[in-house]
């Protein structure tokens, strides 16, 4: 049957639903990618301290990887809870760059700031400790590896909130921040690589 223009005027309820469950199925497909991308997260709480780790997997070359997870002076583009991002002292073998952000989950949020000491290893590590900011404790290792045509990254946390951020932090507040924060950059990874 020809269309007529009344049928591309006025499509059929069927039409309707069927566009719109394919774009459900689009959608819900691109955020199976982004959860297959972190592989697991775990976290352990006890007294006041928190230790995460993250598995995941990147779909790009490890120098793609370091490329971004290095790129201090641009996070606040692409990482959302970061508002400012800026290198402040750059050596030899260490930078120390200065982070303003606001954390947030359901109604639950807190500003922070950041001062942190990072330890680049290329390409394979990247160390990192707090020495100013809103939490009492806050430590992480970054670890690179190629794996099949991607690279695959384990991040360790370990972390003691201050007083202002222990209020609201919780386990789940934390595995939101994380995945929230790596599925962002994994996706300005996988944006650079194109």
């Amino acid at each position: 049957m020809p269309v007529t223009r009344s049928h591309c005027r006025n499509p059929s309820p069927m039409r309707w639903t069927i566009w719109a469950v394919a774009a459900f199925l689009l959608a819900d497909s691109a955020h199976a990618a982004t959860e297959t991308r972190i592989r697991s997260i775990d976290i352990a709480h006890d007294s006041d301290a928190y230790v995460a780790n993250v598995l995941m997997f990147a779909p790009v070359v490890t120098d793609v990887a370091w490329q971004v997870l290095t790129d201090f002076d641009h996070m606040a583009e692409w990482v959302p809870n970061v508002r400012e991002s800026k290198v402040i002292v750059r050596e030899p073998n260490a930078v120390t760059i200065e982070q303003h952000g606001v954390a947030k989950f359901g109604i639950a949020s807190f500003p922070y700031v950041s001062v942190r000491h990072i330890e680049p290893d290329p390409p394979q590590t990247i160390r990192s400790t707090q020495i100013k900011g809103n939490m009492r404790r806050l430590e992480s290792l970054m670890t690179l590896a190629a794996e099949g045509n991607g690279t695959k990254l384990v991040y360790h946390l370990e972390m003691v909130p201050g007083a202002f951020a222990a209020a609201v932090m919780s386990k789940e507040f934390l595995e939101h921040e994380l995945r929230e924060q790596f599925g962002a950059i994994i996706e300005e990874m996988v944006r650079r690589s194109r």
